[in-house]
């Protein structure tokens, strides 16, 4: 089945410019997973999770990215 864009496909397109299909659709799954417990991501958290995505990141830095937004800064 191919790739269809999701809505932060569609938004920012130069994000998801830089993955193949296979990895367009894991994102996307993991976005509208997480979209239904509520969260609306922004730009920024995209981007993070494009980085965890294409191995820039490791999940560590990911969740460390996270939580540092979700509670205003660095996590303790």
């Amino acid at each position: 089945m191919p790739y269809e864009p999701c809505r932060y496909a569609r938004r920012w397109p130069d994000l998801f410019d830089q993955l193949d299909d296979e990895q367009k659709q894991r994102v996307s799954d993991a976005l509208a997973n997480n979209r239904l417990e509520g969260w609306e991501p922004g730009r920024g958290d995209v981007a993070d999770l494009m980085d965890r995505e294409l191995g820039r990141i490791d999940t560590a830095e990911y969740i460390r990215r996270t939580l540092s937004k979700v509670t205003g800064g660095e996590p303790a």
